[in-house]
């Protein structure tokens, strides 16, 4: 039921769910600042989306597809990647600039 969940919204929104994994992602950890009011250089919006995405993981790593349960590690890995690429950007570039701007 949730992975059926998660194909509608994809074809809703018209994109993969590799996309859907990238746009909610950087959608969490936005919101998370904005809630959290805590800058994008903040640990804690990035390890709110990590938490989000690991426990998506959890829930789709053993699922049952035609009858038995299937171990798919190489698409959680992917899954994993996606979801965090941009907020790790985000954080990684944010805390450079910082410690420039701190720099004599």
């Amino acid at each position: 039921m949730y992975n059926v969940l998660k194909t509608d919204l994809a074809a809703i929104l018209g994109i993969s769910k590799d996309a859907l994994h990238i746009h909610l992602g950087l959608a969490i950890f936005v919101t998370l600042m904005l809630l959290l009011r805590r800058s994008p250089s903040s640990l804690i919006p990035w390890l709110g989306v990590l938490v989000f995405e690991l426990v998506n993981e959890a829930m789709d790593i053993f699922h049952w597809h035609e009858g038995t349960f299937s171990f798919e590690i190489g698409d959680s890995l992917k899954d994993v990647i996606n979801t965090m690429i941009w907020p790790t950007i985000f954080i990684l570039a944010f805390r450079t600039a910082a410690s420039r701007r701190a720099a004599p």
